[in-house]
């Protein structure tokens, strides 16, 4: 008979307290005191209670602007030579480098030091770069990845204090990265960045680049700090995530208060307990917001799920367990205007993205921070019934109904990189009212059904980035379903074929598959992580529905009903323990209300009982 740890992994521990959970139940961050320049693609130094900020992007001029922080406020020092964004920074609060970057006029390869008082250059990097990030000391320093103004590269240059030497690159090319940047010339991490599906981490052992255990939120544009062994990573493309790296894994812990890409590079912190985040870009504009990070220490032993313990002094047996709360919907910000007829919706529930519907809206666009509406570029091609898929900053609306009469179906796919729509491959078979992969990204997902110019569809196609591909039909061709998942693991669920239907099917990267019947039938919003994990929403079945429902990969659980019944709405989110509900079709008419939809979870140690 095999063992306990053979099968789970740990030994039975004999122990007088519980363990503790440091960055779980206890890390939060905290308002720090805001820059007095709001900017992004800004580069940093130093830890939490003496940083420094230097050049980032006022819109629309590049700047040089230097400011210090004494753990409460920022004060204007002596500005960088070189007005620059999308620099990196390496350091201490006296002793720092600004490395590479964009001016107005082009990528530079300039490099400069900060001496606590002045900046003076000194030898350049080997070859122009901007978007990289790096870790080290002033006279001993690592500068990684990156673009140079022509391509993404992988390239590595080493800094001995007075010049740089190329050494080997990492495993894959990709820019806007983060880093451990307190690690060493000899020992980091570089993760994140702008190559599907943006999570790669890599450790460096001052010889080589291997890849190891990926983030859990893969992004581009956050920001990072600590060591090679003890590392965050935090915000980027707009959302909120934390994440606590271990030397082996990443967990992820308490959230900004302000989602934002674009942040500090450098100035991180020095550890996974203390760090700094400042700057950077939102949905409201260029950020000033300065926030603070505090966890256990780490001479705290950290919580493992699934770790059984006996306590000596009170004869128990103990497991470690992440307890999941009774979920609920909450109201959020209510949109400008009532939409229906399925305005598309992409990302998270604190940092998403709503277009198209009507009535009236079929190209109206706008991004949520959790709490209110803030208007963004029109689609390019204005519709309803149309699918998105994606994240803040970077998301696809697919398809469609053209708003102008004779209301044909389109093809047409428009992809959203923060600021404005541009056209990209359309998807080869013309139709609206799709479903799609609501955790796929704008590089690799899958929409599927929906309605062409003369019948239900059952045709499902995946995205590459550039183009999209034809593979295996649903066995039920059907419109308006309820979807969620990857773009290899994914749920089509309910709709209508001209008659609501409840069936679902399980797609696994080749074929779909007939599984258990949900509740839900036509128009559904939804959320999920996976073809495992999700939640469908609202709907139509004989009249209007609030019906929620979970998927656990082998059954329909109800949960709390909606607020409000309806049918036609948006639904975005990317797990079953938080999604976004918003407008729809009510007896009332278009609805503007939000819901927001959320499951507590807290890491405990739980009593072993008969």
């Amino acid at each position: 008979m095999a063992e306990y740890k053979a099968i789970h992994g740990f030994t039975v521990q004999n122990r007088t307290t519980d363990p503790l959970a440091p960055g779980i139940p206890g890390a939060t961050w905290a308002s720090g005191g805001a820059l007095n320049t709001a900017r992004s693609e800004l580069a940093g130094a130093g830890v939490q209670t003496a940083a420094i900020a230097f050049g980032g992007l006022v819109y629309p001029p590049r700047v040089g602007i230097n400011e210090l922080y004494d753990g409460t406020s920022w004060t204007e020092v002596g500005d960088m030579n070189t007005a620059r964004s999308t620099h990196t920074g390496l350091g201490i609060s006296t002793a720092a480098l600004a490395v590479g970057g964009q001016t107005p006029g082009a990528v530079v390869a300039i490099n400069e030091s900060w001496n606590g008082s002045t900046w003076t250059e000194v030898a350049d990097l080997n070859a122009v770069k901007q978007n990289m990030s790096g870790s080290g000391i002033i006279t001993a320093a690592l500068v990684f990845a990156g673009h140079n103004g022509t391509a993404v590269v992988a390239t590595n240059e080493v800094w001995n204090g007075s010049g740089w030497t190329e050494v080997a690159d990492l495993n894959t090319a990709r820019s806007d990265i983060a880093s451990s940047t307190n690690g060493t010339s000899t020992a980091t991490i570089a993760f994140g960045g702008g190559v599907n599906p943006k999570a790669q981490n890599e450790i460096w052992n001052g010889t080589a680049w291997t890849e190891v255990g990926d983030l859990n939120t893969g992004r581009q544009n956050l920001a990072g700090g600590g060591t090679s062994t003890a590392a965050l990573a935090f915000g980027g493309e707009t959302v909120t995530n934390t994440e606590s790296w271990d030397g082996t894994s990443w967990t992820e812990v308490a959230e900004l208060a302000t989602a934002r890409y674009d942040l500090n590079t450098g100035g991180g912190g020095a550890s996974s307990s203390l760090a700094l985040a400042f700057g950077g870009n939102a949905p409201g504009g260029k950020q000033t917001a300065t926030e603070e990070f505090t966890a256990a220490q780490s001479t705290d032993t950290v919580k493992n799920i699934g770790q059984v313990f006996y306590r000596s002094d009170t004869g128990d047996m103990k497991v470690t367990l992440n307890v999941l709360g009774t979920g609920a919907w909450a109201s959020g910000g209510n949109l400008p205007a009532g939409r229906f007829a399925r305005p598309a919706g992409a990302g998270t529930q604190n940092a998403a993205l709503v277009w198209g519907g009507g009535p009236g809206n079929g190209e109206k666009g706008f991004s949520y921070n959790g709490s209110s509406w803030t208007a963004i570029g029109d689609l390019n091609t204005a519709r309803y019934n149309s699918i998105g898929v994606g994240n803040q900053p970077s998301a696809l609306n697919v398809g469609g109904v053209l708003t102008a009469s004779p209301s044909p179906v389109t093809a047409v796919t428009e992809e959203w990189n923060g600021s404005s729509w541009s056209e990209t491959g359309d998807v080869n078979t013309a139709r609206g009212s799709m479903g799609s992969s609501q955790n796929g990204t704008a590089e690799a997902c899958i929409v599927f059904s929906g309605e062409t110019a003369t019948a239900n569809s059952g045709t499902a196609e995946t995205f590459n980035g550039t183009s999209w591909s034809e593979v295996n039909d649903l066995n039920t061709a059907r419109k308006k379903p309820g979807g969620f998942g990857t773009a290899t693991s994914a749920i089509c669920a309910g709709g209508t074929t001209d008659t609501a239907v409840n069936n679902v099917e399980s797609w696994n990267g080749t074929s779909w598959t007939e599984i258990a019947e949900s509740g839900a039938k036509d128009n559904l919003g939804a959320s999920g992580a996976s073809g495992t994990s999700g939640i469908i929403f609202g709907g139509y079945a004989g009249g209007f529905i609030a019906l929620a429902q979970e998927w656990n990969g082998t059954s329909w659980t109800e949960v709390a009903d909606l607020a409000t019944s309806r049918d036609q709405l948006g639904g975005t989110g990317q797990s079953a323990t938080s999604a976004l509900a918003f407008g729809g079709r009510t007896p009332g008419g278009a609805a503007a209300n939000v819901e927001e939809w959320t499951v507590p979870a807290t890491v405990t140690n739980s009593t072993i009982t008969d």
